[in-house]
């Protein structure tokens, strides 16, 4: 239940069910649920689900979140709680994850979420920060501390390490204490390095991975990369995650039978101890955002443009104030 006067309507973004270019309309602040809790979006993130949202994918979810409204897109976000449910009070500064796969989305003003989808943050944190870290930084503590499980002294290669969760991934190996190769564009050395990497290697090198490889984590954030391909690169115990594991469904029966195993990747929602580990690695220093560029919601199909972009360094946000 609202326990605050709230406008009758808000700015949002929808993708038409025609196609084409987002649109910023006026559409009716939603209402929240049982369970749920309403929030004052004041950043939001653009994820690989929006951008192929937006060129016509994920039509089942689509059609599914078009019930609840005609916002579409965005599932991270920070803002202010507007009502309160359970652990949750109006007027908390929170971060919001709301599921991926049947949540309601975010690009908006407003947005419903569920209850088990947030969490407080710190006054000290920024919603920008919040945002950049939520999913990415989330995934990045399950690939290292829950599926591989790093520990001092082992060795961590992560393709793709330019990106949200490639960055994120670097860094949480180094402050385990792994010694991290780095794959990324080749003007994105610097950064990558930034990000506590010690050996950097551009992805246009052939081969990326060499003969005497042995990781004890190899990450493929583009999902490029089979478990059967980089196998011989793991060291005994090893573990081969992809970010899109249904791109090799093969590679998990075959690390049934092997030394070497294949994660499964694929977080569909979290829960506020999640979130709250979240937040404690960040406060920790492990964990530090990293943002690309920030836009206006006016300006969503560019941020959306940007997130496409090959050799983006960090998150690419959007700021529901800026432009307003």
């Amino acid at each position: 239940m609202a326990e605050t006067m709230m406008p009758g309507t808000m700015k949002a973004a929808t993708w038409p069910p025609t196609g084409g270019a987002m649109q910023i309309i006026d559409a009716p602040v939603p209402k929240p649920k049982s369970g749920e809790v309403l929030v004052q979006v004041k950043v939001a993130a653009i994820n690989e689900m929006d951008v192929q949202t937006r060129d016509g994918g994920w039509k089942r979810e689509v059609k599914t979140f078009r019930k609840a409204g005609p916002v579409v897109t965005g599932f991270e976000f920070a803002g202010i709680a507007a009502s309160s449910d359970g652990h949750i009070k109006a007027g908390m500064r929170v971060v919001a994850y709301s599921p991926v796969l049947k949540g309601p989305r975010a690009h908006a003003q407003f947005a419903v979420a569920p209850t088990q989808s947030l969490a407080e943050i710190p006054h000290d944190m920024s919603f920008a920060d919040a945002t950049a870290l939520s999913v990415m930084g989330l995934t990045a503590i399950e690939v290292v501390d829950d599926i591989a499980k790093i520990t001092p002294g082992q060795k961590v290669c992560v393709l793709g390490a330019a990106g949200g969760l490639g960055a994120y991934t670097v860094q949480l190996a180094k402050a385990r204490g792994a010694h991290v190769t780095a794959i990324a564009s080749a003007e994105n050395e610097a950064f990558v390095m930034a990000q506590g990497a010690d050996v950097f290697r551009a992805r246009s090198d052939t081969p990326v991975l060499h003969r005497g490889d042995r990781f004890n984590l190899i990450l493929d954030v583009p999902a490029k990369y089979s478990f059967a391909g980089s196998r011989r690169h793991l060291a005994p115990g090893g573990v081969f995650v992809s970010s899109n594991p249904l791109n090799d469904l093969t590679g998990f029966p075959r690390a049934l039978v092997s030394r070497r195993k294949a994660g499964w990747l694929l977080m569909l929602s979290t829960t506020p101890q999640k979130l709250k580990r979240l937040i404690e690695t960040a406060a920790s220093g492990d964990l530090t955002p990293v943002i690309d560029a920030t836009y206006g919601l006016a300006q969503i199909d560019a941020a959306f443009d940007r997130f496409a972009t090959p050799g983006k360094q960090g998150r690419v946000l959007i700021d529901m104030e800026a432009g307003s």
